[in-house]
């Protein structure tokens, strides 16, 4: 398909050279009264914003074919010739690639899927803007699930723990006393107990529990009542809350399969 760009080109050039002459005047302005810099800085900002294009929209897009520019000879368009750029409005779009359906004004039917980058808003010159997007990560994030962990126990050790060879001997006496299905040990003042059965688990931390209120002390610090262990609490669900979801049992190697 071959278009005459004669009067389309008037047209379009009349009003491009208007809006290009408002813009240069507009940075003159600035240039005098803020100097270059200032002026630098907003022509700057004005080729690399893009504009919010809608569905009526009067604008200049690119013409994917040829074009006669008065000479007989048909000649290929590309974008930077400024002679394949015609009037239209926005038909539809942008689709997911970014592109717009361009309705031309002189009721060509041909070409009319553009790439937002080589459609200009008329009204301001500038490229329409693409598709919005969305990083690719939101939705794995928003829809994450933290893995599920087996019944779990924290005791605090007195401080005494910050001495290793202490330390050692009490993380030993834990795992031979309790037998846990998981040790996570190496901090100076806990260590995380785990048990894959919440109801061995609730034992162990209400035998531990019961030896430290035996303490009479009014200071917390000065309790003596477990060799080792100053405090306890539960990481994550109780046994009683993993019982009501179906969850008494906690099997490692599932879990495993699952965040594979």
């Amino acid at each position: 398909q071959v278009r005459s760009h004669f009067f389309a080109q008037v047209l379009l050039r009349t009003r491009w050279q208007i809006a290009h002459q408002r813009r240069a005047n507009l940075v003159m302005v600035f240039a005098t009264s803020l100097g270059r810099v200032v002026a630098v800085a907003l022509l700057y900002v004005q080729l690399a914003d893009c504009s919010v294009c809608s569905v009526g929209d009067p604008v200049t897009a690119f013409y994917a074919g040829q074009v006669d520019l008065g000479s007989g000879t048909a000649e290929a368009c590309k974008p930077d010739m400024e002679a394949c750029f015609f009037l239209g409005k926005i038909g539809s779009g942008p689709d997911k690639d970014g592109t717009f359906t361009i309705d031309w004004d002189d009721g060509d039917v041909h070409n009319k899927q553009v790439h937002h980058t080589l459609v200009r808003l008329g009204s301001t010159g500038s490229p329409c803007n693409g598709p919005e997007q969305v990083p690719e990560d939101i939705d794995d994030d928003e829809n994450w699930v933290p893995p599920e962990i087996a019944c779990t126990i924290l005791p605090r050790l007195h401080w005494e723990g910050s001495d290793p060879e202490w330390n050692k001997e009490a993380i030993e006496y834990l795992k031979r006393m309790h037998q846990p299905d998981e040790t996570i040990d190496g901090f100076d003042w806990h260590v995380i107990l785990r048990f894959n059965d919440a109801d061995k688990c609730e034992k162990v931390y209400k035998s531990i529990e019961s030896t430290l209120r035996e303490c009479k002390e009014q200071d917390p610090e000065q309790c003596r009542t477990h060799k080792y262990i100053r405090a306890i609490e539960y990481v994550g669900d109780d046994p009683e809350t993993r019982r009501k979801t179906g969850r008494r049992f906690h099997n490692p190697q599932a879990n495993m399969k699952a965040e594979l």
